[in-house]
């Protein structure tokens, strides 16, 4: 895993049936990502939440996966560790032949910051 215990941290897994699951994570405040994406006033990359995303289905899986491909991707707002410093990272699995269609959310009780939609492998 990249990201996990560097960039997030999982504080706890809900409704975990194998194909679904909503991780409650920590985004990590001091994590190297943020000395060059706006230092004193961090943004979240939009690329780390998809590995957040990934990394959370990779663990549902027991399994590294990759992307195939990205149909969507939406960033809805801008997720900061000052602003949402836990969010809830919801992960969708429908099987399709050797891969999967995952469909992701970060979103905290106020606020979705990104929706996502793909093929992992």
């Amino acid at each position: 895993m990249l990201l996990e215990n560097k960039f997030f941290r999982v504080l706890d897994v809900k409704n975990n049936d194998g194909l679904n699951a909503v991780y409650r994570v920590q985004i990590v405040p001091d994590c190297n990502v943020y000395n060059g994406h706006f230092p004193g006033d961090p943004v979240c990359p939009g690329v780390c939440n998809m590995e957040t995303i990934k990394e959370c289905a990779s663990m549902m899986l027991g399994r590294q996966l990759r992307y195939e491909s990205i149909r969507q991707c939406r960033l809805t707002a801008l997720a900061t560790p000052v602003v949402c410093p836990e969010v809830n990272v919801t992960v969708s699995l429908t099987e399709s032949g050797d891969a999967y269609q995952i469909q992701g959310q970060i979103a905290d009780e106020n606020q979705t910051y990104m929706m996502l939609k793909g093929i992992v492998r």
